[in-house]
């Protein structure tokens, strides 16, 4: 049985199943989700396997799904679309049939949105039109006049900018006028004059600039154009609501030209811009009887329109409400198909065989799923299971996870998934995560915001759950539980430095206070004497006294206090991490592992940055203000840092300045002289020893080699199998050793391990600079924003201040700087930490169960 420490025990079945219940097996074997299929066919690409053609109409089925599903959408029908799907309609269900129902609906909706269309062009068409109609009155009632000449004929003016304004030719004052549009071709002194014609429709507003250049240009400014936006005709009844944003961007145009050949050339550049032209007669009353054809035509379109909505309506409510049941079955069906592919057939016996793994405890369950199957097809045989013993095989890695612990997982799997019965580092995980993050978060009132948000999303968990969340809410959902623990953590480091929204609370009465006779402050209640400076009798219960705020050298003292605790954090993760690895080298029986690799290991990290931490305890344990040092001139606090480099440096010459305790240079010595010992240690006699037991098995082979061979009647087949197998194993293994290559993986490790061991410690540091980066942050958008705004004694001011301060708190340190101390969490759980005891062969592999 496997617990959260150690993954679940695997067992790896073979399953030998009729082929007319190999398809209800699957189903119940998905069901359960507890069954990891193997792939027989490994030697076969996707096309060329039995079931190949079923997993392509189901991907045709999800294709029409998506469109018909589309088209419910395009309809905002989407409530129709939450159905229950039960396991009762989904049997009822054939796939054949759906496929064929499927391809006919999908066929009609297609023909449906086909004379939808057509209709809704025909009534913008018509619409236009009839709004054509209309602007044309007004053009032509606007319409220039061009003058006479004195045969007749109608004059254009030679100026291309006046776009053929009524300007008479010169000697020609007061000559006669007549309308552009009266001009008829008629013959005179045997000239043929020229044909004025027009062309009329719709242009999109933004080619209006463009069409109107390349005009002049091909017209040599003989060509006329006017336009009017659609908004002056806004009171007529055959205006559209769904058409209102497409008509804002068009523009009602009208072009007149002089002769054939140029109007040819004006419709190609209509048709080059996509303009809409329509027939717009020139006597009034030809357009009055066809508007009034238009918008008989426009009732009866509405008509028609109004009744095919209702039918796409009714057809697409209905298909709504059977959507989630055919996307549901069509999913559970490809999911089977695919399965169906990994399995081997055996023609001779007519059966399905089945290779994977499940969990021992769900064994019992497995049986049970294939009983069900051979009673809901009646099969005639019983599917025979079979446990197959895995000597080389690596079992996949499962856990058994809630919704809780599978964030922390989550988070551990991210760097590499856990080999099989490897200690997971999750447990561990769920409370060093939210501590390291909270030492770098550390405030009361920034914890209390992240557990008041986390607490709402647990609330309402399950209201959330269903919905489809957009990236980030989903993200923040999926970790509710980490965020939990990270501000109920960040609360409790935030006591302990004291620090609410970066306001230090009097909670149980400071123990120090000021008075005139010193600069320094002394102890509330052992203040007789200010000059003395004494400290207080009874320290201040939990966490730092509040005077600390206000003390010059608060920010040292507190740098000081968090540098240090960063360390002794750090050292005791990383140690642990060393002893799991003890435990991962004995659960599996190595005792290589166990003599050197973590003794060694935990010699040297023990004997230089776990002296670095006894150094800060005794550092912090020691009176430096007692009668006893004070008379003492050596007794002055060390500088940890130059002991520690005194300790590789100079081990035996401690200065009288920073010894801590007798015997300290004797003690530095032997301390280095185990560190120094434990690299080779670490690095020759685990390589060493792989070889001599290479060789030795060699040896053992070649000797083997040489017995004569016993009689037949002498030797059993089964031990003669089992003795081949162990050779052939063994041979194996002696060709894959490579005692250089050894070599240089250990030397790897030990050198990764001893620099790893100085630069994993100096990276907990981190842990100080984000909490300093936090803490002053906080005290700086407080003085400089809120407080400053306070003094000006204006209620707008204290509010846009507040306003301000509130955003700044929020955006800045509860969102950014949460994001910040959660990747720097991350990386010392991955880097400093993990790398110590998990994942170190890099060959785990995730149970992924046949699941629906």
């Amino acid at each position: 049985m496997g617990s959260l420490c150690r993954s679940q025990e695997m067992i790896k079945l073979r399953l030998f199943i009729e082929k007319s219940v190999a398809h209800e097996t699957l189903v119940e074997l998905a069901e359960l989700g507890m069954f990891q299929l193997n792939d027989l066919n490994e030697e076969k690409s996707s096309f060329q396997r039995t079931f190949a053609a079923d997993v392509r109409l189901c991907d045709e089925l999800q294709r029409r799904l998506r469109f018909l599903e589309d088209q419910v959408v395009s309809e905002l029908l989407e409530q129709h679309m939450e159905g229950t799907v039960t396991l009762e309609a989904l049997q009822s269900i054939q796939l054949e049939e759906l496929a064929r129902y499927l391809c006919d609906l999908e066929s009609s909706v297609v023909e449906l949105n086909s004379h939808w269309e057509a209709l809704k062009a025909e009534e913008r068409k018509v619409a236009e039109h009839a709004i054509l109609l209309h602007a044309g009155a007004k053009f032509f009632e606007l319409a220039p006049k061009a003058p006479l000449s004195e045969y007749g004929t109608t004059i254009l003016p030679p100026d291309p900018e006046q776009r053929v304004i009524s300007i008479p030719r010169s000697g020609a004052e007061g000559g006669e006028t007549q309308s552009l549009l009266s001009v008829s071709k008629r013959e005179r002194y045997g000239v043929e004059e020229n044909i004025l014609g027009y062309f009329a429709g719709f242009i999109a507003f933004e080619n209006i600039h463009s069409f109107e250049r390349i005009l002049f240009r091909v017209s040599r400014g003989n060509a006329y154009l006017r336009y009017a936006s659609l908004d002056e005709f806004s009171s007529l009844n055959v205006r559209l609501e769904n058409m209102e944003k497409e008509w804002k961007g068009k523009r009602i145009f009208i072009v007149f030209f002089p002769g054939v050949a140029l109007g040819n050339k004006i419709r190609k550049i209509c048709d080059a811009f996509s303009v809409s032209l329509y027939n717009l007669p020139e006597g009034e009353v030809e357009r009055y009887h066809l508007l009034q054809s238009l918008e008989q035509e426009f009732r009866d379109l509405q008509t028609v329109i109004s009744s095919t909505q209702s039918q796409r309506e009714e057809a697409f409510r209905e298909v709504a409400s059977q959507l989630s049941l055919w996307k549901e079955k069509v999913r559970r069906e490809k999911t089977i198909f695919h399965a169906l592919n990994l399995l081997n057939y055996d023609t001779s016996n007519n059966v399905y065989i089945a290779d994977g793994w499940c969990p021992l405890d769900a064994y019992a369950n497995v049986q049970a799923c294939l009983d069900r199957a051979e009673t809901r097809v009646h099969a005639q045989s019983p599917t025979v299971v079979e446990v197959i013993k895995h000597p080389n095989d690596t079992p996949p890695t499962f856990y058994r996870l809630n919704k809780f612990t599978i964030v922390f997982q989550n988070v551990v799997e991210s760097y590499g998934v856990p080999c099989y019965q490897e200690l997971n580092p999750a447990p561990f995980t769920i409370i060093t995560f939210p501590f390291l993050f909270a030492i770098m978060f550390g405030d009361i009132g920034h914890g209390m915001l992240m557990t008041l948000v986390a607490s709402i999303l647990i609330f309402k968990e399950r209201q959330l759950g269903g919905k489809k969340l957009n990236e980030l809410v989903q993200t923040c959902f999926d970790g509710r539980y980490m965020i939990l623990l990270m501000g109920l953590f960040s609360m409790y480091t935030g006591l302990i430095y004291n620090e609410c929204f970066g306001v230090s609370l009097n909670l149980f009465q400071t123990r120090w206070k000021f008075t005139e006779a010193s600069p320094l402050a002394c102890g509330v209640d052992n203040c007789a004497d200010a000059l003395a400076n004494a400290p207080p009798l009874h320290i201040y219960p939990f966490g730092f006294d509040p005077i600390w705020s206000r003390a010059q050298n608060g920010l040292s003292f507190l740098n000081s206090y968090k540098m240090k605790l960063s360390i002794v954090v750090g050292v005791t993760q990383m140690l642990l991490g060393i002893v799991l690895s003890y435990f991962n080298a004995s659960f599996f029986k190595s005792g290589l592992d166990i003599w050197y690799v973590f003794v060694p290991q935990l010699l040297f990290m023990s004997c230089t940055f776990g002296y670095l931490v006894l150094l800060i305890f005794i550092k912090w344990l020691t009176n430096w203000n007692a009668p006893s040092c004070l008379s003492d001139p050596h007794c002055r606090p060390p500088d940890l840092k130059s002991t520690l480099i005194g300790l590789f440096m100079s081990p035996n010459k401690v200065t009288e300045d920073a010894k801590l305790f007798p015997f300290q240079g004797e003690l530095q010595s032997v301390l280095l002289l185990i560190a120094i010992v434990s690299v080779p240690w670490m690095l020759l006699p685990k390589p060493l020893i792989l070889f001599y037991r290479h060789q030795k098995s060699k040896i053992a082979a070649v000797n083997e080699e040489q017995r004569p061979l016993l009689d037949k009647e002498h030797r059993l087949p089964t031990n003669n199998h089992i003795q081949d197998s162990v050779y052939s194993d063994m041979n194996k293994k002696e060709e894959s050793f490579d005692f250089g290559e050894v070599m240089i993986h250990q030397l790897i490790h030990t050198i990764e391990f001893v620099l790893g061991a100085v630069s994993n410690t100096a990276s907990y540091l981190r842990l100080w600079a984000l909490s300093l980066a936090h803490s002053e942050l906080s005290l700086v958008f407080l003085e400089k924003v809120l407080y400053n705004t306070i003094s000006l004694e204006h209620p707008i001011a204290i509010i846009m201040g507040f306003l301000l301060w509130s955003f700044l708190t929020i955006g800045v340190l509860c969102l950014m700087e949460s994001l910040s101390a959660f990747l720097h969490a991350l990386r010392l759980h991955w880097v400093e930490f993990q790398n110590k005891f998990y994942n170190l062969q890099g060959e785990g592999k995730k149970f992924t169960p046949m699941s629906f």
